[in-house]
């Protein structure tokens, strides 16, 4: 296999895992990712033994120093523990090993040894007589053979080949934020409800209520919360399917009188389901997507020498979706395909893969229809 580097795009978990694989077996990649290097991904994910533990032998990490490391509560001694009860796959998964990652300490530990070009966003990809340039922010024109995008739903990578695959956007209203908390409080308020878990949840008839560590030290703790639940036909205020990507921040007075509305929480949902706190901190919307692109399509660009993995081709949404742990799987055995066959080997790799994909992303649509209670909502909303 030729020694020209593989060009990564996106050097988030995915890309990160496949570039840390990659250098296991001895192939260069190089990652380009768009955003700067600065602590971005201060939260907590959950991940499933499926995925992490096939990731401890390329770390050389045993799984109790791996879950110290990156546990949301790893810096006060804890492993990151989840109530079993409301992990959403209870049949596919052993809950005893599941457990809340901090999201930007597996990062920085997936970094370790790769070559990221940060601030340094793709524009285009352009098709050459050889393969294909990809144009980047850095003014940089760079051929290549064999380019895979990793680079989220809002894949430039993907948008710049196939600029129609549509984003399915769900019929489910969600917003999210945290807030930092002083550890005196986080004791009296919640961890009595948390109960040695790292997430607790409740529901009020349709709407879903979550708190959970983002990130406990010593003497405060990043708390986030959820709320959602399903859209309430083509009037709802609060149901935005349309909204671009920097309307996230752009919160309707809606919302903080449904919070308003929220009657008899206990603890720590009264704590931090408070309207008034709300309004003075920043609250995103969500939207739940899922995106799959064709696997006629996928092959099209194999000839183009471009490839991709990862939520640029199977996104999942944000509550009920896998999408951290399909990314891990995803670099760990994308990575072991380039190392046995090189770039020639995808085609067959996609065709093993894909039918995992399109199970997944439904399994996603139908989880977060369960988390709600099962209720039927109108697809065309």
């Amino acid at each position: 296999m030729s020694q020209q580097p593989i060009r990564i795009i996106g050097a988030g978990i995915g890309g990160l895992t496949l570039g840390r694989c990659l250098l296991k077996h001895g192939v260069p990649a190089v990652l380009y990712e768009r955003m700067p290097s600065t602590p971005r991904h201060g939260y907590g994910i959950t991940l499933h033994a499926s995925s992490y533990r096939p990731l401890l032998e390329v770390l050389g990490l045993d799984e109790w120093t791996f879950r110290r490391r990156i546990a949301v509560d790893g810096s006060v001694g804890g492993s990151g523990n989840i109530d079993p009860e409301l992990l959403v796959y209870p049949g596919k998964i052993d809950p005893s090993s599941s457990f809340r990652a901090h999201r930007e300490k597996l990062e920085k530990l997936l970094r370790q040894g790769l070559d990221v070009q940060w601030e340094n966003a793709l524009e285009k990809v352009e098709e050459t007589p050889s393969g294909v340039a990809l144009c980047l922010q850095s003014t940089q024109k760079l051929e290549s053979t064999c380019v895979i995008g990793v680079d989220g739903p809002h894949s430039n990578t993907r948008k710049s080949l196939s600029p129609n695959t549509p984003l399915k956007v769900l019929p489910y209203v969600a917003f999210n934020g945290k807030r930092h908390v002083k550890r005196a409080l986080f004791d009296e308020v919640y961890a009595p409800a948390i109960r040695g878990s790292n997430l607790v949840e409740t529901r009020l008839g349709d709407v879903v209520l979550t708190v959970f560590v983002n990130e406990k030290q010593a003497d405060a703790v990043n708390v986030g919360w959820t709320y959602s639940r399903p859209a309430r036909g083509s009037t709802d205020m609060l149901h935005k399917p349309n909204r671009p990507v920097s309307g996230a921040t752009d919160i309707p007075e809606e919302f903080f009188q449904e919070i308003e509305a929220l009657q008899e929480l206990r603890q720590p949902f009264k704590e931090i389901f408070d309207a008034e706190k709300l309004r003075m901190e920043r609250v995103l919307h969500w939207l739940m997507r899922t995106v799959l692109v064709s696997h006629q399509e996928l092959c099209t660009f194999v000839g183009k020498g471009v490839f991709f993995m990862g939520d640029s081709v199977h996104a999942e949404p944000i509550l009920g979706g896998e999408g951290a742990e399909n990314a891990i799987i995803d670099g760990i055995e994308l990575a072991k395909c380039i190392s046995t066959h090189g770039p020639a080997g995808i085609r067959a790799w996609y065709d093993s893969r894909y039918p995992t994909w399109e199970s997944s992303v439904k399994e996603s649509e139908r989880a977060i229809e369960k988390m709600h209670g099962g209720q039927k909502v109108d697809p065309q909303l």
